[in-house]
């Protein structure tokens, strides 16, 4: 591979921190997209490979900086936003990698990974065992994914997540120390290499490193006939369509139907904590909004919540644009008549 474009989701966590200098040192490595929605506090010193002049920086900002000294010709494209937020088409690349610590956004880049049919690698650590994880992914239809090993449990796991994150938008810390996020980080970088220098992706490959008594554990796991994903790799087409100028009664001619995956239309809104209620006409909540009182995150009420748009539900507001939809340049719009991804810019 003689120009490989890596994304990088939760690059400026503990893991993907002290990573980030390995992928900026490879050659190979032409492009890198670095995804993080939040800003280095002053507990970051202490476990992330920053330094005191990164406190209140976009962690995305910061690392980027630091990545252009490390090698000024890489290009580099820093985006502050959750993963699922990210218009697909912008992720479209070689690899990507995942330092994320919730269950939910690494369940949501397992999912975007798979309809680009990009390969995936997801890091992680548990500070209270000394134990640091590295798992390979290959999309493929007959392919384990992520959710392949996941049962009700795994599932109600996430509810759970929902509500202890409905405070904040960042995940609970991991416990771990930048030793153990840096040696994380140092077992993606190798198998990076190896992967940029022609090698495939063993499928659903973890090998556990106990820092504790240095052992390696290493586990294959095997697609699951009862999976709750379909595995789907999409077909894309390129769709030449402004947001600012194309209507949404414009997108259902073309489309038949409207539906971003991982997002759903919303009409309304509901603070959980004061009850407070947003009324929005109809747009994607994009990224998930916050309540003005007492800054929880809101959800979607009752039935004013579609996972995708008709002729019959989208009646009132067929004149809307897709931006005024919250529908951006790079998304990737699926419908009765495939998927396409905007690639005019707005």
């Amino acid at each position: 591979m003689e120009a490989a474009h890596i994304v990088v989701a939760g690059a400026g966590g503990n893991t993907g921190s002290h990573l980030l200098p390995h992928i900026a040192r490879s050659p190979l490595v032409t492009r890198l997209t670095l995804i993080d929605p939040d800003s280095y506090e002053t507990a970051n010193l202490a476990v992330q490979n920053i330094d005191a002049a990164d406190l209140g920086l976009p962690k995305v900002v910061a690392q980027a900086a630091r990545l252009a000294r490390i090698r000024p010709g890489l290009a580099i494209a820093p985006i502050q936003s959750r993963v699922e937020d990210v218009p697909r088409g912008l992720l479209r690349c070689d690899l990507f990698i995942s330092c994320l610590d919730s269950r939910a956004a690494r369940q949501n880049l397992s999912e975007i990974a798979w309809r680009l049919g990009v390969p995936l690698i997801d890091c992680g650590v548990l500070g209270g065992q000394n134990l640091a994880r590295i798992t390979t992914w290959t999309p493929a239809p007959d392919s384990p994914c992520l959710e392949c090993a996941w049962d009700p449990a795994d599932y109600a796991l996430l509810d759970q997540e929902y509500l202890c994150g409905a405070e904040r938008q960042t995940a609970l810390p991991t416990g771990a120390s930048s030793a153990l996020g840096a040696l994380a980080g140092s077992l993606v970088a190798l198998e990076l290499a190896r992967f940029l220098c022609g090698e495939t992706l063993p499928p659903a490959r973890q090998a556990i490193f106990d820092a504790e008594h240095h052992v390696v554990q290493t586990t294959r796991e095997r697609r699951n006939s009862e999976c709750r994903f379909d595995h789907a790799i999409w077909h894309i087409d390129p769709w030449p369509a402004s947001p600012s100028t194309t209507t949404l009664a414009q997108a259902l001619r073309e489309l038949g139907a409207l539906r971003l995956e991982g997002h759903r239309f919303v009409s309304e809104l509901v603070c959980p904590g004061c009850g407070r209620r947003e009324n929005l006409g109809l747009r994607l909540n994009r990224p998930q909004a916050r309540c003005a009182n007492c800054d929880r995150r809101m959800a979607s009420a009752g039935f004013g919540a579609f996972d995708h748009l008709d002729s019959t539900l989208a009646a009132p507001f067929l004149h809307l644009t897709l931006d005024q939809l919250a529908i951006l340049a790079g998304d990737i719009v699926s419908g009765h008549r495939g998927h396409r991804q905007i690639v005019e810019a707005a």
